[in-house]
């Protein structure tokens, strides 16, 4: 036990000292996977799909914040697919608006998993996004993870429909396609999977145990599972067998190491601790430095310090 809390500290104690230097190169690694998923799924446009466009956005993203790198996902997503379909782009960009305007009013802050969820369902790894938003993030961020759902199930009906969207006189359109989503049970299916792993993680992660996380992960990925296969057993809507293990095998991974790295080590935000010994429970709110502004103490004295007023008095008694 001691050996893991040492590892987990030095761990953090080295990602809290090169927290800049991390962000930038996990900003690239992000962008550079991200722009690169979604070229070799849409890569309707040439320019945009070539090796010199990803490596500029890469470059980009080492030195933007989060946030930018999601809206640079968003637009080459639309510029991707409004070279196919301006139809099907126009949707997207007014899914987009409509989603982000959802998400701000319930103020959720991982707006990112918008655009992110259509990468992370490319490479048949969706649930992903709900594990870390449940893990990391409050009930508010269920309106991002049913926005990035709604947006990954979209782009993955386009993808779908290349091969009559790229027919010369072709009558499909955007909104052809947006009803046969929503027509589609296989959507709702995938809607109710994501949400509901997102809601098990949090309330889990949220109970007063030190292995409320690991709990969180493991029931989280079991209803994940059973939705998503139930949806195939009873009505062929679904991923592959294949497709589904190895998604859950990436997300259970990416969630034991997110327990052992930051529950109850996580110094980027307040965290509220309880234990006990042989006569009282204590109850201890860990505030980060960072949320604390460091204000500037000033002394003044309001008596003499002891050693002047002997001086002063010796001065007396001699005159």
């Amino acid at each position: 036990m001691k050996i893991d809390l040492a590892t987990r500290s030095r761990i953090n104690n080295f990602i809290s000292t090169h927290e800049n230097t991390i962000r930038r190169i996990a900003g690239g690694l992000w962008t550079f996977f991200g722009v690169s998923v979604l070229a070799d799924s849409f890569g309707f446009s040439p320019l945009l799909s070539s090796p010199v466009i990803i490596l500029i956005l890469t470059a980009a993203g080492v030195f933007i914040p989060a946030s930018g790198i999601a809206l640079m996902l968003v637009l080459y997503s639309v510029l991707q697919i409004l070279s196919l379909s301006q139809s099907a782009g126009v949707i997207l960009v007014l899914m987009y608006l409509f989603f982000y305007a959802f998400c701000y009013a319930y103020k959720a802050k991982h707006m990112n998993l918008l655009p992110g969820m259509a990468v992370l369902y490319r490479t048949s790894m969706p649930s992903l996004a709900p594990m870390l938003a449940g893990l990391f993030g409050d009930y508010h961020e269920v309106t991002s993870v049913i926005s990035g759902s709604a947006i990954a199930y979209f782009m993955k009906s386009i993808h779908d429909a290349v091969p009559t969207l790229s027919e010369s006189g072709n009558a499909t359109s955007g909104l052809d396609i947006l009803s046969a989503m929503i027509g589609n049970s296989g959507f709702y299916f995938f809607m109710a999977a994501m949400v509901t792993m997102f809601i098990v993680v949090t309330l889990v992660r949220n109970i007063r145990s030190p292995h409320s996380w690991i709990f969180a992960v493991m029931l989280g990925i079991l209803s994940e599972a059973l939705i998503m296969s139930g949806g195939e057993i009873f009505f062929g809507q679904g991923p592959s067998v294949a497709a589904l293990f190895f998604g859950n095998v990436v997300t259970a991974a990416a969630g034991f190491a997110a327990a052992f790295l930051f529950q109850n080590l996580d110094y980027t935000r307040v965290e509220r601790v309880q234990f006990e010994d042989d006569e009282y429970y204590y109850y201890v709110t860990a505030v980060p430095k960072i949320r604390i502004s460091e204000e500037d103490k000033e002394i003044k004295r309001i008596t003499p310090d002891k050693r002047e007023k002997t001086d002063t008095e010796e001065k007396e008694v001699k005159a």
